[in-house]
């Protein structure tokens, strides 16, 4: 699917004063500000960087990078992993079939020798391997098409229970709903360097481009299978690598202690077996040395002040400020970097009852959320789930969003908000049942504040409210991702696309089928039976412009029944230290890109 990347209006013109304004002003203003991005999508003024400005090649090999962050990773297994700051490093030391370059979104043949072939009517994919590909130590031998399979098998294992089989590949014959690791019917290994998916409907394009996910990073059966008999798999205590990098470890394949110490620290080292020749990546760096913890307020400040050094993770409002006034060469901004929202328990709870959802939505000041997170250069209110640079975006009302009462005012609106109250049932306007709204949200960088505006939201209609504040990784993996914990809110989930197709924004989140027992990102459990049918009718729709359309409606349906509430579409920001040469993931929220980033004086 053709993606357009659409241009956030960015305000770098008139910078500094308008930054000021949106971090320290309490206006809650939303007009909109003059653009000064080029056509490209490139930042055009003020010195800043954006992955479609930033050179790919030409750095010095040599030294190692420091990243700091303040959340810990949430899972580095590429069967599993689903988390952008996962990605980075998953993405740094595994080879899927296909990835992408960090100044596009479009994939690029990695472990595959070439485009995937799609035949029968849509119905059939055939990938062909490289040769040459090697497992780091201690497998130490080729990577073969058996090991892919495996790799796409062991997702529909409990035990590694990966979100993306029951989305991009339900299709693939033999998927075994009952999620028990079995060797797949339709995915076929004719030989070591030759991979074929059968499916049963003509779905080929979705398989095709799912393949740069990485579910499809090669994996050892030989010696990953003892690992993943475990509840749940340790694998990623002793993985293997096919990447530039590693996580470092000990003569038997042990990481854990080593290469990854959970909630501190993570080194990455150059894998020995790892052949340039095979691969587009430069890999300047030796190695990179993660820190975990502490505060972002702080982190960013050391980046910015220190050397050879990068955030990992958003960057606190003072940071944004702090590096648009005295290092404005040292910040970059990415547009169309996914969007964040309240997700809100349709299953179970009071927000059952779509017009406590709407009430909700209506009372929340979105416009307040922006400057939270560092103004407007980081992002701007958002309005639906389609953002802005994927395709559907316009045909769902661009920033205005859908025209429905709730979603007309940014800044919120009390007296709408209690026409839903009242609709609900409550003629007070206020909340008088007996239940406690349980709220769980991020403890780092600016989401205790969002998430305290989202309580008071809340609370100003009546709601008792429970608020529990975690690790980001935490957050995801014991509460808000686990279905049985029933949790009535989690404030600034965030998501980006996972390729270049407007299905991959709402289909895992919003889509019935899709929920999981554990990793699951349908995080409000929302399983209408009207938007699934027609999720399953856009994912058959192939001509673009229509398929665009499709989805399209599909979002204006999620926002009638106010599955969740739009917080804002990002610009996400990054900071790196000033002999840093960073190289932004366009794809991936900006992260940094390890495999292209270097140090200016290795």
């Amino acid at each position: 699917m053709k993606s357009i990347r659409t241009v956030l209006a960015v305000a770098l013109a008139a910078g500094l004063a308008l930054l000021i304004a949106a971090c320290g002003s309490s206006s809650s203003s939303t007009s909109s500000t003059s653009g000064t991005a080029s056509a490209s999508g490139a930042l055009s003024t003020g010195g800043y960087k954006s992955p479609l400005t930033e050179a790919l090649t030409g750095g010095k090999r040599g030294g190692t990078l420091t990243v700091l962050q303040e959340i810990d990773f949430e899972h580095l297994d590429p069967g599993i992993s689903y988390f952008s700051v996962d990605y980075a490093v998953v993405f740094a030391t595994q080879r899927p079939l296909y990835s992408q370059k960090p100044d596009s979104t479009e994939p690029t043949p990695d472990l595959a020798e070439g485009q995937p072939e799609i035949s029968n009517g849509g119905k059939t994919v055939t990938v062909h391997i490289k040769q040459g590909v090697d497992f780091s130590p201690p497998v130490n031998r080729e990577v073969t098409s058996e090991d892919v399979a495996y790799a796409i098998e062991r997702g529909t294992n409990p035990d590694v229970a990966n979100p993306y089989i029951a989305s991009y590949f339900k299709s693939v014959e033999g998927e075994p709903a009952d999620m028990t690791g079995a060797p797949m019917k339709g995915i076929e290994t004719p030989n070591k360097h030759e991979i074929v998916f059968h499916l049963t409907e003509p779905k080929g394009q979705i398989v095709a481009d799912a393949l740069v996910l990485p579910l499809t990073a090669p994996v050892p059966k030989e010696y990953a299978e003892k690992f993943d008999k475990n509840k749940p798999s340790n694998y990623v205590d002793y993985e293997v690598a096919t990447g530039p990098y590693m996580l470092k470890n000990n003569s038997e394949g042990k990481v854990l202690g080593i290469g990854y110490v959970p909630g501190k620290s993570a080194t990455l080292v150059r894998n020995p077996n790892w052949k340039a020749s095979t691969d587009y990546r430069p890999a300047y760096l030796n190695g990179v040395n993660f820190n975990i913890g502490g505060d972002a307020t702080v982190i960013g400040q050391q980046v910015l002040k220190g050397s050879d050094s990068v955030q990992f993770d958003t960057p606190s409002q003072s940071t944004v400020k702090l590096a648009y006034e005295q290092y404005p060469s040292q910040i970059t901004f990415t547009s169309g970097a996914g969007d964040h929202y309240v997700a809100l328990d349709n299953a179970h709870g009071p927000f059952t009852n779509v017009n406590l959802r709407r009430a909700a939505w209506a009372n929340l000041d979105r416009a307040a959320i922006i400057k939270l997170r560092g103004g407007r250069l980081t992002g701007q209110p958002a309005t639906h789930f389609i953002y802005p640079g994927v395709d559907g975006y316009d045909q769902s009302g661009g920033a205005a969003g859908p025209p429905v009462p709730w979603n007309a005012n940014v800044n919120g609106s009390l007296s709408v908000a209690t026409t839903y109250m009242k609709a609900a049932g409550y003629p007070s306007g206020k909340y008088t049942g007996s239940a406690t709204v349980q709220i769980v949200g991020a403890n780092n960088g600016n989401d205790p504040a969002i998430i305290q505006l989202v309580n008071t939201d809340l609370t100003q209609l009546g709601f008792h409210t429970h608020v529990s504040l975690v690790d980001q990784s935490v957050m995801y993996a014991k509460y808000c991702g686990v279905p049985k914990q029933e949790i009535d809110a989690c404030p600034t989930v965030g998501w980006v696309r996972d390729f270049a197709d407007p299905l991959t924004v709402l289909y895992v989140p919003f889509y019935g089928p899709a929920i999981t027992s554990t990793n699951n990102s349908n995080w409000g459990q929302v399983n209408e039976p009207a938007i699934n049918t027609a999720m399953d009718k856009a994912a058959l729709v192939t001509d673009p412009t229509a398929r665009a359309q499709a989805w399209a409606n599909v979002d204006k349906m999620l926002v009638n029944q106010a599955v969740a509430i739009p917080e804002d579409f990002d610009n996400q920001a990054n900071v790196e230290s000033g002999d840093v040469l960073g190289v932004d993931q366009l794809w991936n929220t900006g992260t940094w890109d390890l495999a292209f980033t270097s140090l200016k004086n290795p």
